[in-house]
């Protein structure tokens, strides 16, 4: 199995992207968990602010939840990729449960196919990873985690990416959280000056096309 904890220098297996070095001056923010109607909207309100798109990782069941969200990431031309329905260690399903998982959150998307995959906590093992490749998706891990769900302050979360960002990362928030959040207001501050280093913020799609 391999868990993502931290920074990785490069996709373990083809398909697998944890960030993308070719990428020159670009930097993907990605958002698990969601759509979650305490903190989603109000992410969507500042990305739109600073005209900067993000990628989306839903879960299913939260998708059904809130439709009205997920159809604004997508009419606001984020990307949305698949976090799963109901947020399951993919490592211990078995092959059929982890199809249906697959399955079933897509048709919470509706007309929506997402090409992405996220596994939860960012665990994989190889035979799921060549199983969920078969069925067209990219999987996505992730280069900088802010650990933002764990209810740290947007102080720490600002300084974990001021500290580790650089060109083609793939930066780990969470637009659902349990607690409190200092994402929204890190955002704030964080887009803001990414942008006024020359980065443009990317969806991961984008990223990996950067990097071809």
């Amino acid at each position: 199995m391999f868990l993502c904890t931290g920074r990785v220098s490069s996709a373990r297996t083809e398909g697998v992207y944890s960030r993308c070095e070719g990428a020159k001056g670009k930097i993907a923010l990605t958002f698990d968990d969601g759509p979650c109607e305490r903190y989603t909207g109000e992410i969507l309100d500042i990305l739109a602010q600073y005209g900067v798109k993000g990628t989306f990782f839903v879960i299913g069941e939260n998708a059904e939840m809130y439709p009205t969200l997920v159809q604004r990431e997508i009419a606001e031309c984020h990307e949305v990729g698949s976090h799963t329905y109901s947020h399951c260690n993919i490592c211990t399903c078995s092959d059929t449960n982890l199809t249906s998982e697959l399955y079933r959150c897509e048709n919470a998307l509706g007309e929506y196919r997402p090409r992405l995959f996220r596994p939860p906590g960012g665990k994989i093992n190889e035979h799921d990873m060549e199983m969920i490749s078969g069925l067209g998706y990219g999987i996505v891990l992730w280069s900088v985690d802010t650990r933002d769900w764990t209810g740290i302050s947007a102080e720490k979360i600002i300084s974990t990416v001021r500290e580790n960002v650089s060109d083609g990362d793939i930066v780990l928030f969470h637009d659902y959280n349990s607690r409190e959040s200092g994402t929204p207001d890190a955002l704030r501050t964080l887009i803001p000056e990414l942008l006024a280093k020359g980065y443009e913020l990317v969806t991961v799609s984008e990223l990996i096309e950067a990097d071809s």
